[in-house]
């Protein structure tokens, strides 16, 4: 199976996808935290040497309310209990086409650590290969997570998008989710279908090549889905899916290809969708 490496891909950023030659040769790095962020049962079965298993990976308030990211102190929790301290370099992988380890890249980065990189490939690819796993679990020492101030820039919510509607604004909103959410066959249980006024759509599964091992498409690719769509790199653009997991992908894959502007509505669909004072476009009416 023939992989392009992460530099034949020619991404505008250096440092966040990580190959796993890169981690297996960081294994023994002090400063190393590396995390599992797929299900314990995956977890427990095998996993990479060192690896932690983490409770939450979408990193919401709460496993029952999952639309908005957890707070300041809340994060300083969850990440202390990871063993992250502001010294740690975080890697994140998973057997999900690295949804969650994007996931896990934004959200440390909305909280101003930036040492944080995604494993290419994720565990698929770093099994395909034989290198080294583990079954059972691993326990965190704690850390000491302080985090930064929010990070707006990368960040968006209702108030910043109905404002964009409302004054006809430039910004590209890129909806992420599938075809059945966007036009409002599957409501995901929540209380209204369809899509953001304006947006634009492709599902992020697109960005990743297909196959048992899937990798980010390559800059060019990638752009030339974007350009397809008529979203300008030159732009903002925000996207959104239904809670802000694919929506972080997406905000990665657009960041790597090249985009200068770019945040992920956190809460998407899921508080849109249901606050009947945002307006939709309803494709079964």
């Amino acid at each position: 199976m023939n992989f392009l490496s992460i530099q034949e891909r020619n991404y505008k950023i250096d440092d966040l996808l990580v190959s796993t030659d890169w981690l297996e040769s960081n294994l023994d790095n002090e400063n190393l935290i590396i995390l599992d962020l797929d299900s314990k049962e995956e977890y427990v079965s095998s996993h990479i040497q060192g690896s932690f298993n983490v409770v939450d990976n979408y990193y919401k308030t709460s496993l029952d309310d999952r639309t908005y990211v957890q707070n300041s102190e809340q994060i300083s929790k969850t990440f202390s209990d990871l063993g992250i301290s502001s010294e740690s370099i975080v890697v994140g992988y998973d057997r999900s086409a690295c949804l969650y380890s994007f996931r896990l890249a934004w959200v440390l980065n909305y909280y101003g650590h930036t040492n944080v990189k995604v494993l290419d490939g994720g565990f698929p690819k770093w099994n395909f290969e034989g290198k080294a796993t583990q079954s059972g679990e691993n326990n965190p020492i704690s850390g000491k997570f302080i985090p930064k101030d929010p990070n707006d820039e990368i960040f968006s919510n209702k108030n910043e998008l109905i404002k964009i509607l409302n004054n006809n604004s430039d910004v590209q909103i890129f909806d992420v989710r599938s075809e059945d959410e966007r036009n409002g066959i599957n409501l995901r249980g929540g209380k209204r279908g369809g899509y953001i006024p304006t947006s634009l759509h492709k599902e992020w599964v697109n960005f990743n090549t297909s196959g048992e091992i899937p990798i980010l498409k390559s800059s060019k690719d990638i752009l030339g889905i974007t350009q397809s769509l008529g979203l300008d790199p030159q732009k903002p653009t925000i996207t959104y899916c239904q809670g802000g997991i694919r929506a972080a992908h997406v905000f990665w894959t657009l960041k790597l290809a090249g985009f200068k502007n770019v945040k992920n509505y956190d809460a998407s669909w899921r508080e849109w969708g249901q606050d009947e004072s945002c307006p939709i476009i309803d494709m079964t009416k």
